[in-house]
């Protein structure tokens, strides 16, 4: 699986109808990474959205990443997920990791957030599984992302040098400023709020790059 273009990421709190009719207009429009990400849901209701997404997005022969909760990934079989330091680190999700290691290695995409920091982009901890990509940001202020925006230009483009896996940008990435970052040298871009506001719109900027 390349992991380039456009990364969605599902903002929370949306009603599965909304999440999936709006899922759906960026499948049609050729998007093939999907991450479903929600802060606010019980386990259960997460669950069973993201168990809706997956049959979604298995129709559109497109990818279901699941965020933090690596036990709900691989119960509905999804694509593979997304974790942070502190994730990847809890005790729950280290104990699933040691136990399915040789699955996932072989069959998950497995991305890491690296915020900035450049220590765990040179060298992210792999004693169990082997990341797939690692996800650098933010770039801009976002309602989603916590942390500063980085603003030196020479920092970001700089990270690309750090590892050879495929780095995704992350982080108040929009149709105004997407340019920006593709001229550093990016080539994967997730974006939440600003796709699942307005799909379409997003995506015809998106296509003129």
């Amino acid at each position: 699986m390349m992991i380039q273009g456009l990364y969605a990421i599902t903002p929370s709190g949306l009603e599965e109808n909304d999440l999936l009719s709006k899922t759906e207009v960026l499948l049609k429009e050729g998007i093939k990474l999907i991450q479903y990400r929600d802060k606010i849901l019980d386990k259960r209701t997460f669950q069973e959205k993201a168990h809706a997404l997956l049959k979604l997005t298995k129709k559109y022969e497109a990818k279901l990443l699941i965020n933090d909760h690596v036990e709900i990934c691989l119960e509905i079989s999804a694509d593979g997920f997304h974790l942070g330091l502190e994730d990847y680190s809890s005790e729950a999700n280290s104990e699933l990791l040691k136990k399915n290691k040789d699955f996932i290695s072989n069959n998950l995409i497995c991305g890491l957030s690296c915020k900035w920091n450049k220590e765990l982009v040179v060298n992210p901890p792999e004693n169990e599984i082997k990341w797939t990509y690692l996800a650098v940001g933010s770039f801009y202020s976002s309602n989603t992302k916590s942390g500063v925006p980085e603003t030196n230009e020479n920092l970001k483009r700089e990270f690309l040098s750090y590892t050879d896996k495929p780095l995704v940008a992350i982080g108040g990435i929009n149709k105004k400023n997407i340019k920006e970052v593709k001229n550093l040298g990016y080539s994967c871009f997730a974006l939440s709020e600003a796709l699942f506001k307005n799909p379409k719109h997003v995506l015809n900027e998106y296509k003129k790059l």
